[in-house]
């Protein structure tokens, strides 16, 4: 029996070290016919993905790489009719791999993990996976208001400038960003409604929209995956106080250090107009400024590879 049709897209920006490895090793593990494409980053990708999915027509196509290339590939699927919609596979390469591991996978990393991979691409188990769509973009994992997207920024403004490469326009040059943020950024005031309810008026120094546990790498906002019960987790920072302590108890959770629940809200759909303009990220990328925003919840928008079949 041919295997069923498979489509991996991966970023050649990933193929690093032990990521290198693990794909080399999934390649090897994989039957011939299945379809693997790169993407170049110059700002043709979409163009491409959509003429990949037309013509592989695969049941199963793989994000490889890290949460850009998840979120791209999701942003392609969601562009298929429904009907004919493949699945969304993860390939985990990345260097955070948000969305892979707050579903359950590992980083790639040699044929030990590659091999209950591949078998799982081919055999297309799945589960439901809800997306979020903020001012009409999708979002696979998070959506980010104020001070998280004002630190993403200043790190790409500042990279650009300095020239800088991956290592020190990476990880170091973001945490100099959020110092400086956390230095200067403040709150802006806001007008929330949320499903359909009320406005409340609040400071917002930071707004959180999460569709999976993890965050940043480094940051579990809740100990359970709830990417699938049709809501979006909320989390709201009034000041760089509770920030702070916000993150470093999302931070002693992803450790295993047993913490109070984050107090969160779960909803379908959020609005909000700020005061004055602020700076919007979804799933690790920038998306603008903006002073209203719109984000709701597209329950069971895709079937994802199911982790049950790979550990």
């Amino acid at each position: 029996m041919d295997a069923p049709p498979l489509l991996i897209v991966v970023n050649p920006a990933a193929l690093r070290g032990e990521a290198a490895t693990g794909f080399a090793a999934l390649r090897t593990a994989l039957p011939a016919g299945a379809a693997i494409r790169e993407t170049a980053g110059d700002g043709r990708d979409a163009a491409r993905l959509a003429e990949w999915i037309a013509t592989v027509q695969p049941r199963t196509v793989a994000a490889a790489g890290g949460d850009g290339t998840v979120s791209a590939v999701a942003r392609a699927l969601m562009d298929t009719p429904s009907a004919t919609r493949p699945a969304l596979g993860l390939v985990p390469l990345g260097t955070a791999n948000n969305v892979a591991r707050s579903l359950g996978f590992t980083r790639l990393t040699d044929a030990a993990v590659a091999r209950p991979l591949a078998a799982a691409l081919l055999a297309h188990p799945t589960r439901p996976l809800d997306l979020g769509r903020a001012n009409g973009q999708w979002f696979v994992g998070s959506c980010a208001a104020a001070m998280d997207a004002a630190i993403l920024a200043a790190r790409n403004r500042w990279r650009a400038r300095w020239r800088l490469g991956r290592t020190l326009g990476g990880y170091p040059l973001y945490l100099a960003a959020c110092a400086v943020g956390l230095a200067r950024h403040r709150a802006v005031a806001a007008d929330v409604r949320v499903d359909g309810g009320p406005a409340e008026s609040q400071r917002v120094h930071n707004l959180l929209v999460l569709n999976t546990a993890l965050y940043a790498g480094e940051f579990r906002f809740d100990g359970v995956d709830h990417s699938d019960d049709g809501r979006l987790d909320v989390h709201a920072f009034a000041d760089a106080g509770a920030y702070v302590r916000g993150f470093v108890t999302a931070w002693r959770r992803h450790l295993g250090t047993a913490v109070a629940p984050a107090p969160l809200r779960r909803v379908a759909r959020l609005s909000a107009t700020f005061a004055a303009p602020i700076a919007l990220q979804l799933d690790g990328e920038e998306a603008g400024v903006v002073r209203d925003l719109v984000v709701e919840v597209a329950p069971a928008a895709l079937q994802v590879l199911s982790v049950s079949s790979v550990v």
